[in-house]
């Protein structure tokens, strides 16, 4: 006879399946492995059904949102860390829709060093999903639509744009990122290029693939 079917085994047979039981339940639940996004996903879906539009666009719009701030939480782990002798704030992303200010989605990261008496500040910055980006692509392909005061470099096999007025070296990765150096008139144009040169573009252009 089967040991699976013995008394002693069968009246330990609950306990045992008990504890595989609620592993099950805790690694494979759509409803505890679910988030805001499927949430609001899922209201959508229930509420089209009942032919409830209204409610079904309201939240798919704030699905669209909670994706658009996660993408942001990712771009802003792309800003580097401060150089030698300098401090950097907390890193701040903002995600708005194509109809709100041109729309996109970027990230922000403020530099600041006390240099004899002097304060020095300058911020990096990493915009996608925005119409601007398709403005200065032309920039980058046609020397034309650069204007007076900018000027193409290359560094570290990057190109750029400086610009000497504002201070500040804009770069476009895989025509979909916008990367920009941006320093107050304090800080010399060799600044400029160390933290232009901290950036991990690398990283950039596998976030853009």
């Amino acid at each position: 006879m089967p040991l699976l079917l013995t008394g002693k085994l069968n009246t330990r047979l609950p306990s045992i399946l008990a504890p595989i039981s609620l592993a099950l339940l805790l690694g494979f639940s759509p409803v505890l492995l679910a988030d805001d996004v499927n949430d609001q996903i899922e209201e959508a879906i229930k509420a089209y059904e009942k032919e409830d539009y209204n409610t079904a666009i309201t939240a798919l719009n704030a699905a669209s949102t909670l994706i658009r701030q996660k993408k942001g939480e990712l771009v802003s782990r792309l800003l580097p860390e401060p150089l030698s002798g300098w401090k950097a704030g907390a890193a701040k992303s903002s995600a708005a829709a194509a109809g709100i200010f041109g729309g996109g989605i970027s990230a922000e990261r403020r530099y600041t060093r006390k240099d004899d008496g002097k304060a020095l500040a300058l911020t990096i910055s990493i915009t996608t999903d925005s119409p601007l980006i398709q403005t200065m692509s032309m920039m980058f392909s046609n020397p034309m639509f650069m204007g007076q005061n900018n000027k193409l470099t290359v560094i570290n096999g990057e190109k750029a744009i400086a610009n000497e007025r504002d201070n500040s070296l804009t770069s476009m990765v895989s025509n979909k990122v916008l990367v920009k150096v941006d320093g107050d008139k304090k800080v010399s144009p060799e600044t400029l290029k160390e933290y232009f040169k901290s950036i991990n573009f690398k990283a950039i252009k596998e976030y853009a693939q």
